[in-house]
């Protein structure tokens, strides 16, 4: 019995806002969009197209987030770090694009000099982030952010706790409270697996010419050691 490969349905960043409009929504899939922004880097790449209609979400899952167009980061370490700075900023441009509904018309000058204004629109507690990204260029994943968000709000919480009588501190893990920590490697293992597939080609290839020269080069010496007896 042939089995069928299974369809992955696939709905534009700019269609599915379309259609989840509430700010909880839109940020759960933000959130998930910088995750996966950063498991990109991680891997020596970084996002070629910037745009919404270029990134997708699979079998609407806001967690499966895929980028289109990858391209490798320079070998440079300051080039690839403003590669990466840039990629930072455009995901929060779209972001904020997204919040204002002015995506089509939003460019960079424009949200710096307005940002003020447009800071209306964003959930309250993350425009310290976007401010930091948009006016100070600063290079902060969106996630990283969330997480040092939580812990601080649950390091009040805690105190508070402490403070009452009999109560229990919150359980930490390294530091970390528990639960604060935001990671979908495996999902992105899956969707983002040519990146890994394309380096272990390069890897092998880099491996395998050698190999085959000393391999030809041993071949001959032994040839060469043969025909001496004759």
């Amino acid at each position: 019995m042939a089995f069928q490969k299974q369809t992955v349905e696939k709905t534009t960043l700019l269609e599915w806002v379309r259609d989840h409009h509430s700010e909880e929504e839109m940020r759960e899939l933000f959130l998930n969009m910088d995750i996966a922004l950063k498991y990109i880097h991680e891997h020596g790449y970084c996002i070629e197209v910037f745009y919404p209609t270029h990134i997708e979400i699979l079998n609407h899952k806001p967690d499966h987030i895929q980028f289109d167009n990858l391209i490798e980061l320079s070998k440079d370490p300051i080039s690839s770090k403003q590669m990466i700075k840039e990629d930072i900023f455009n995901s929060s441009l779209i972001q904020i694009g997204l919040y204002t509904n002015t995506m089509r018309s939003l460019t960079p000058e424009f949200l710096r000099s307005n940002f003020d204004d447009l800071a209306r629109f964003i959930p309250e507690g993350d425009v310290p982030y976007y401010r930091g990204i948009v006016q100070r260029g600063a290079s902060v994943y969106f996630c990283e952010y969330a997480v040092e968000r939580m812990n601080r709000d649950l390091e009040q919480l805690d105190k508070q706790i402490a403070e009452t009588e009999g109560g229990k501190p919150l359980q930490k893990n390294n530091g970390h409270f528990e639960g604060t920590t935001l990671s979908n490697n495996q999902i992105n293992d899956d969707i983002y697996k040519q990146i890994n597939g394309l380096k272990d080609v390069a890897f092998i290839s880099y491996l395998l010419v050698p190999t085959i020269a000393l391999v030809s080069l041993l071949l001959i010496t032994f040839v060469s050691w043969l025909l001496s007896f004759l």
